[in-house]
């Protein structure tokens, strides 16, 4: 059996699920992940994580940063932020988007702050794409 499990410092999104397959945003581009990959361990970027559970259909969670392990029995995603499409508002979505982008824009930030404003554009920006009847 091949599992996943996707877990956060808040809480746990999937734990110990039967999967056929999953695509994980890595640091150098995305990952497809089959039964039978070689171990690995990764970064992961912000971006959408996709995975098909036994005989179902595809699920998404956006993710922002973290570490995948792959080995023989799966997958453990370890993410700074996880979410699925109900755990999301569109409305909070937007103005997280436009607060960020706005502080890029129109503020002098230092090095750190310019890069965590550009996580949040990023996270915002994957929330929207897997928010259903919004722009994929």
């Amino acid at each position: 059996m091949f599992k996943l499990t996707i877990v956060t410092p808040e809480k746990r999104l999937v734990i110990d699920q039967e999967i056929d397959e999953v695509t994980v945003p890595g640091f150098k581009g995305e990952l497809n992940i089959l039964p039978g990959h070689a171990p690995l361990i990764t970064t992961l970027e912000t971006g959408v994580l996709r995975y098909k559970l036994k005989g179902e259909t595809e699920q998404k969670v956006a993710i922002s940063w973290g570490y995948c392990q792959v080995n023989p029995q799966g997958v453990n995603i370890l993410a700074e932020y996880a979410a699925v499409p109900m755990d999301l508002q569109l409305e909070e979505l937007k103005k997280a988007l436009a607060a960020a982008e706005l502080k890029l824009s129109t503020e002098s930030l230092t090095d750190e702050q310019w890069a965590e404003a550009q996580r949040e554009v990023a996270k915002a920006r994957t929330g929207m794409e897997i928010f259903p009847g919004t722009w994929s």
